[in-house]
């Protein structure tokens, strides 16, 4: 009779933990399957699929994809777990994992979704980054509601 009740509390907690993640749309960031990008009407593949976060309808995107697609260089502090960005018009770009604090040029700005840490990859909010490069993000849903990301520069 105990195993029976602590197995009915068990799958009953279980149940109402899924149920809340679900609702909150928080910790599990929706993979976005099929996914197209471009940059400049041209395809690009990438080496870790792009995602878009449900809550925030954010489209996250590997960092080398986005910055050195644009022209710029990437290095990684592993012990800061920051990304240092050189575009290709000598703008320096500083994001931090998980924070919403980032700098160009020294001047900080807030970005409405920070940079994720999805291993083996540093994902960005590609819209962010772009722009501050110089870039125009287009997205959109085809007619068979394919997501599409044109970075045009």
């Amino acid at each position: 009779m105990l195993k029976r009740t602590s197995l009915l509390f068990i799958l009953i907690s279980l149940v109402l933990y899924t149920n809340q993640l679900q609702s909150t749309g928080a910790a599990i960031p929706a993979i976005a399957p099929g996914i197209h990008l471009s940059i400049n009407g041209e395809k690009v593949e990438t080496d870790y699929e792009a995602y878009i976060v449900r809550a925030t309808q954010t489209a996250y995107v590997p960092i080398r994809f986005v910055a050195e697609g644009l022209g710029g260089t990437v290095s990684w502090d592993k012990v800061k777990q920051q990304i240092t960005i050189h575009s290709k018009d000598q703008k320096e770009i500083i994001l931090t994992i998980d924070s919403k604090v980032a700098y160009v040029n020294g001047e900080t700005k807030i970005l409405s979704n920070a940079p994720q840490m999805t291993t083996p990859r540093v994902m960005v909010p590609v819209r962010f980054v772009s722009e501050v490069m110089g870039a125009q993000v287009h997205a959109y849903k085809d007619t068979d509601d394919v997501e599409h990301i044109d970075i045009k520069w």
